[in-house]
């Protein structure tokens, strides 16, 4: 598959997900849909615009993809899954942490030290961003 087909393959998926997002999103009342009408405009006219660039350049690049990276792909879903266990059970500062903290550690995005000092950031500035400025409820976790 080269990286042309790969971005006509992206841009048909964005437009098709866009259209499901609006569809449902103006299926309900203007004051509550506001935002995901936004989104799916904004992603609808992106993919459309990205799939137009994609389709009108000249088809001189055939450079191929490098082959997937299965361990990645898996330590990736299967920490968001994780994650969403982790959420309901240990609750949100904890399952947060250990989750930056373990997907950046495995895919070798830094070493454990600033693994570690970047888990702990992110976490509180989302904790600060989510609960504190936002106001939105904490989601209850079955430990804290």
């Amino acid at each position: 598959m080269t990286t042309r087909t790969r971005d006509l393959i992206f841009a048909s998926i964005a437009l098709v997900l866009a259209l499901a997002i609006a569809i449902t999103a103006f299926g309900y009342p203007v004051g509550s849909s506001y935002f995901p009408r936004t989104l799916a405009v904004l992603m609808g006219v992106l993919a459309a615009f990205f799939g137009a660039r994609i389709l009108l350049a000249s088809d001189t690049d055939a450079t191929r993809m490098p082959p997937v990276n299965l361990t990645a792909l898996l330590a990736t879903f299967g920490g968001i899954a994780a994650y969403v266990v982790g959420l309901q059970l240990l609750g949100y500062e904890i399952a947060t942490f250990l989750f930056l903290f373990l997907l950046m550690f495995w895919l070798g995005a830094a070493g454990w030290l600033k693994s570690l000092i970047l888990a702990v950031a992110f976490t509180a500035l989302l904790n600060v961003i989510f609960f504190v400025l936002l106001g939105v409820p904490r989601p209850d976790g079955l430990v804290f």
